[in-house]
């Protein structure tokens, strides 16, 4: 199986410039866990995941735990703050895995797997064309 036969199609991006709480509503309202970002061109330049997300809520989380019984001005306020004027570009990550459509299902196991991601863009001659993600692997493997 090729990953052409494997990918989802009608993949929802995002740009550089979306807030992060337009990528949250994204993420839970089409119950994915991650969204390739691109360009206006359709170039892939990052991806943003659940799990950046949740670094940030953990970073929040930790700061307020050392604000316990601190007076001073508030770490966690203070990020709340940034975080509501934060943009994917500022937390993605910009080194993205990519796999052509011809691609087996081993390429993309080696490439999961290897690299610890679970959402991997499709391209075509550097645009993006579909998305495979943990999901459709162990679909496809059971």
């Amino acid at each position: 199986m090729t990953v052409k036969e494997l990918m989802t199609k009608d993949v929802i991006t995002v740009s550089p410039d979306a807030s992060l709480k337009d990528v949250a509503k994204i993420f839970t309202e089409e119950r994915i866990s991650g969204v390739p970002v691109i360009t206006e061109g359709g170039q892939v330049v990052g991806i943003i995941t659940l799990t950046d997300m949740l670094n940030i809520l953990s970073c929040i989380y930790e700061w307020k735990e050392l604000e316990r019984g601190d007076t001073q001005p508030k770490l966690s306020e203070m990020s709340e703050q940034e975080k509501k004027k934060a943009k994917v570009k500022d937390v993605m990550t910009n080194n993205v895995f990519v796999l052509g459509e011809n691609d087996s299902i081993d390429d993309v196991m080696r490439m999961m797997f290897e690299n610890k991601v679970h959402t991997l863009p499709v391209t075509r001659e550097g645009k993006i064309v579909g998305i495979v993600g943990k999901r459709d692997l162990v679909l496809a493997c059971f």
